[in-house]
């Protein structure tokens, strides 16, 4: 159990108002991908996929530490590469089921990421539970 590994993509936007992605792989995690159907206000079906991801806190992350969306979003240029976050505010993080090696770069967008990796998702929910006794982690859901 707990033998899967994905990849988070958090952004941060510089003083100079720029965007920067950070990369962080995490190992010894679950994930559950599928699908939720709806009905729209119209009678359409609307399937959407989600990314179902327990991360427990003893997980590797490389050395990074978790800190919260506030205080990433916080951060000094420069200083993401040491944090990672599971922030569901702005629509804008990604996680990637598996270990994914691609840099977000100007030629090399979050959308091109989306479309390359299906078992991927943009962070919609969080669950943070790491203040229990027993089996502290984080669930993400991701749409």
């Amino acid at each position: 159990m707990n033998d899967k590994t994905i990849t988070v993509y958090n952004a941060h936007k510089n003083a100079d108002k720029t965007e920067t992605w950070s990369r962080t792989v995490i190992r010894g995690c679950e994930y559950k991908y599928s699908s939720e159907r709806t009905v729209s206000s119209s009678g359409s079906i609307i399937f959407t996929q989600l990314l179902t991801v327990i991360i427990p806190i003893e997980s590797d992350t490389g050395g990074k530490e978790y800190i919260d969306g506030t205080a990433y979003a916080d951060l000094p240029d420069g200083e993401m590469e040491r944090y990672f976050t599971f922030a569901p505010a702005g629509n804008h993080d990604v996680i990637v089921a598996g270990e994914c090696s691609k840099e977000i770069t100007k030629d090399y967008k979050i959308t091109d990421l989306r479309k390359d990796f299906q078992k991927s998702g943009t962070i919609a929910s969080l669950s943070d539970n790491t203040e229990g006794a027993l089996l502290k982690h984080w669930k993400v859901v991701c749409k």
